[in-house]
């Protein structure tokens, strides 16, 4: 029964750690984007001296999606953190007792109720990386597809073929991991409901006395 806790606990904690890496990836994917849009945009403005309406709006959206991708990429490192120290407290209690089991619960229920908010939100922009990673890796798919059959030569067609076959990977990655941390989310839910609800007796009791 013990060792059967400790393995769920476990998965837990790896699927919240998951979580975070993949916003942290398509964090740190936005950001590159968002620079890769802005400092050719404004390079060509100061070369050319003048400004075209196109070459402002990519400044800004390059601008926006940089600032905001930069925030969030602190945000999600930020909540590495914890699953990395939840992780560490796991590792430590080989043993795994009832009390070092009780411990772990409690330290994962008040971290979660302090940050779920975000952590909604990470599984929400984890299926937006998918959807984002899965557009990328088809379309690079499909342009090397044209070029085989149209007898483009590559020189790096095996490169491509593995950025492309990595892309999807992470796609995938970024659909399962919400999916089953969803699962696990909905049993911190209902720990904290009862968590009030011990609380709230907790209350009466105290004020009756």
């Amino acid at each position: 029964m013990a060792t059967k806790i400790a393995t769920k606990l476990k998965q837990e904690i790896n699927s919240f750690m998951g979580l975070t890496l993949s916003n942290i990836v398509f964090s740190a994917v936005a950001m590159a984007f968002g620079i890769s849009t802005l400092v050719p945009n404004v390079t060509a403005m100061v070369t050319a001296k003048s400004m075209l309406l196109t070459q402002l709006f990519l400044v800004i959206i390059g601008f926006l999606v940089f600032a905001v991708s930069i925030k969030w990429l602190v945000s999600s490192a930020e909540m590495f953190e914890t699953a990395a120290e939840l992780k560490e407290d796991y590792a430590k209690n080989k043993a795994f007792d009832e009390e070092a089991r009780t411990g772990l619960v409690v330290k994962m229920m008040s971290y979660y109720r302090e940050n779920k908010p975000t952590i909604k939100k990470m599984m929400f922009i984890s299926r937006i990386a998918g959807v984002c990673f899965l557009i990328s890796g088809a379309f690079n798919l499909a342009t090397i597809a044209i070029d085989v059959v149209t007898g483009v030569q590559s020189l790096n067609l095996l490169t491509q073929v593995s950025g492309a076959a990595i892309t999807l990977a992470i796609a995938v990655a970024s659909f399962i991991i919400p999916h089953f941390f969803g699962k696990y989310s909905k049993i911190w839910d209902q720990r904290l409901q009862e968590t009030v609800k011990v609380e709230e007796e907790l209350k009466k009791q105290l004020g009756e006395d």
